[in-house]
């Protein structure tokens, strides 16, 4: 006796197997059912363990700083050199931690401008003597010349008419007075001037 039967109808198959005695055939198609389930949940598990150890690293500055709330602004937003933007009212206790982070003591920051002001040392070696007393004569024959009496003016500066000719410090602040008497200064901006170049 030959039986046909088709092996897509789950109700054939269910009577062939009861003849067999087996249910080889019908646990064949619902076990498709539980493979579909086991890719889905398979994935899920691997691609969140990734994705928290990725978050978990916390996101540094420049400075190798992580953002702290206590001194850095929220939200989180960085300046354009990458550090962390400095809260309102915290800028010296950002500056400590900077100093910290990066081994570097805040004071030895702000020598960078004196090594600027130290700049002002190169136009005293090149100003001769003979140059800024003829400039300085003429201003004196001025009547407008120059804003004070040439005794006030070396007074005010600390020249010593002594040691004028060779004293590169004091040829220096007479020259500055009188590049700040050009400029329309009067006798005080024109010492300040000459003490602070």
């Amino acid at each position: 006796m030959q039986i046909t039967f088709d092996p897509h109808n789950a109700q054939e198959c269910a009577t062939i197997a009861r003849l067999l005695g087996t249910t080889a055939q019908p646990d064949t198609a619902p076990a498709a059912q539980p493979d579909t389930a086991q890719p889905d949940t398979a994935p899920a598990q691997p691609e969140t363990a990734p994705a928290q150890p990725d978050t978990a690293q916390p996101e540094t500055d420049c400075h190798g700083m992580t953002h702290d709330d206590a001194i850095h602004s929220t939200p989180a937003s960085k300046n354009a050199d990458g550090s962390w933007r400095a809260k309102r009212g915290q800028k010296e206790a950002y500056e400590a931690a900077i100093a910290a982070a990066t081994g570097k003591d805040e004071p030895q920051g702000m020598p960078v401008p004196q090594p600027a002001s130290a700049a002002p040392a190169t136009p005293p070696a090149p100003i001769d003597y003979k140059t800024m007393a003829e400039r300085f004569m003429a201003k004196m024959a001025d009547p407008d010349g120059l804003p004070a009496e040439y005794e006030a003016i070396y007074a005010a500066l600390s020249i010593g008419y002594d040691d004028l000719e060779t004293n590169q410090t004091s040829i220096a602040r007479l020259s500055a007075y009188m590049d700040a008497v050009d400029n329309g200064d009067d006798h005080d901006g024109c010492v300040r001037h000459a003490m602070s170049a």
